[in-house]
């Protein structure tokens, strides 16, 4: 039975840790998006 909560729990690490690299990755990629932006490409 510990063997099953240890594997539940390293999934579930596993996941959160994915979630944590995209959410930095998608900041960056918004960030790097901004600086290029000018006058011209904004979306209103």
């Amino acid at each position: 039975m510990d063997s099953v909560a240890k594997v539940i729990l390293s999934i579930d690490g596993l996941f959160f840790l994915i979630m944590l690299v995209l959410l930095v990755f998608l900041i960056f990629r918004r960030i790097d998006a901004k600086k290029k932006e000018d006058f011209e490409n904004r979306d209103n």
